[in-house]
């Protein structure tokens, strides 16, 4: 094993990593809707998108995609990365009523690096019950209201970043368990991307007092709402950034390069 692999084996998995942040955070485009002259256009509807992502983390470049694709009635957003040591492929199924998403089905593949794993969760009775369809005994017979998957929370954060809402909280099933996620407007920036120079929104999660991680991430208002950006520094100093590359709304391809 080579001293990349022996780093990703060491340490939190990279591709995981996208599981978490990309796979926690890689959020998508909206559309825009007028509502008054005298105010900005508010986001209201998901548009289909392909964005293209590159990583780092110690010094070893991996490349992700994720894609939105279907219709208010059934979203389907994909993401995959590849290395040469392992390959992750997830998806999500949800439907949209309004502002809020409802998810239908979600499957997770992992093979490669570490042991292989294949999880699939189905929502049941408007997210009521969350069945686990390889091990009925880790579902979730009562679901709490408005609960999300693990990919489906982050088009969620999405749409509530865009239209102002607060507080930014996420319940999350995992598993058996319930995890808890929540953010915070951190305030705007402009960010350098290989599409060019972009305004963004910056967004932190809220962690516990004393916490050493600490995880941000950038929205393109102007982009739809895109992520353009997320880094996330690890309890033992070790930093990952993600950065945007490529990105298509609709089959059109976005750029600020002039």
């Amino acid at each position: 094993m080579n001293r990349y692999a022996r780093a990703i084996a060491s340490s939190p998995l990279l591709l995981p990593l996208f599981t978490t942040l990309l796979a926690s955070f890689l959020l998508g485009s909206l559309t825009t809707v007028a509502e008054t002259s005298a105010k900005p256009a508010a986001p209201r509807v998901l548009l289909p998108f392909t964005a293209t992502y590159e990583a780092k983390f110690s010094g070893f470049a991996v490349k992700a995609e994720r894609t939105l694709s279907g219709n208010p009635q059934s979203w389907r957003l994909d993401f995959s990365a590849n290395s040469m040591f392992a390959k992750i492929e997830e998806y999500s199924r949800f439907a949209q009523e309004g502002l809020r998403l409802i998810p239908q089905h979600y499957d997770y593949q992992k093979s490669g690096l570490g042991r292989d794993r294949h999880t699939a969760l189905s929502f049941e009775n408007d997210g009521k019950r969350v069945v686990n369809i390889y091990n009925k005994s880790r579902s979730i017979e009562k679901a709490p209201a408005n609960i999300q998957d693990k990919i489906s929370y982050q088009m969620q954060l999405a749409i509530d970043v865009a239209n102002g809402k607060q507080p930014l909280k996420y319940l999350v099933a995992d598993g058996k368990k319930i995890r808890e996620y929540e953010f915070e407007v951190a305030g705007k920036e402009t960010v350098k991307t290989p599409m060019g120079d972009i305004q963004t929104i910056k967004v932190q999660r809220i962690r516990d007092e004393g916490a050493q991680r600490v995880t941000n991430i950038w929205f393109a208002p102007e982009w739809n709402y895109a992520l353009v950006k997320l880094m996330q520094r690890e309890e033992n100093g070790k930093s990952y950034q993600i950065t945007l590359t490529k990105l298509l709304i609709d089959g059109k391809e976005i750029s600020n390069k002039k």
